[in-house]
């Protein structure tokens, strides 16, 4: 089956509030938010975030398999950086490249707005996912520590950098 990857609207919200929760639930020390959160929200207010457009969905055929978000910073200053959040794919489709596909699309997105960065954050123990970052070029410039807590016990992020106007070595 082909994949693609689309921005998520409205419409979108039944099967994206279902992944979120799978990802959050499934990984809860690599989000900001908490399944219980994400259940906590309203229908609508997951729909006012789906319409600002920074989601974007991978989808093999109709089924929403992985999700993440492109976000453009507020600031004249930095608009040339681009931030990822809440990158997840399911893992049926782990290791078979369908990461790499949604990750492509962000970065080929985020050149076309002209961003010259892409950054990220990622649990310091999601050792998966800082070898496929690293792997795609992002560079670690730093730890956040205690970034969150989560059942008391402090998790550190490492903070990344993928330069888009740099040719890959």
């Amino acid at each position: 089956m082909t994949l693609s990857v689309r921005v998520l609207g409205a419409g979108d919200q039944p099967v994206w509030r279902a992944l979120r929760i799978e990802a959050l639930d499934r990984f809860p020390t690599a989000f900001l938010t908490t399944g219980a959160e994400q259940r906590a929200r309203s229908s609508a207010a997951d729909i006012a975030m789906l319409e600002q457009r920074a989601w974007r969905g991978l989808f093999s055929g109709r089924d929403l398999i992985g999700q993440a978000a492109l976000l453009p910073m507020a600031y004249a200053a930095a608009r040339h950086r681009m931030e990822i959040g809440g990158f997840y794919v399911t893992p049926d489709h782990q290791g078979a490249g369908a990461a790499q596909i949604l990750l492509e699309a962000l970065e080929g997105e985020a050149a076309s707005h002209g961003a010259l960065q892409l950054e990220l954050s990622v649990a310091a123990d999601n050792a998966r996912a800082i070898r496929f970052y690293e792997r795609n070029g992002f560079e670690r410039f730093g730890t956040q520590p205690r970034a969150i807590i989560f059942e008391g016990e402090p998790q550190d992020d490492y903070y990344y950098v993928k330069f888009l106007d740099r040719s890959a070595v």
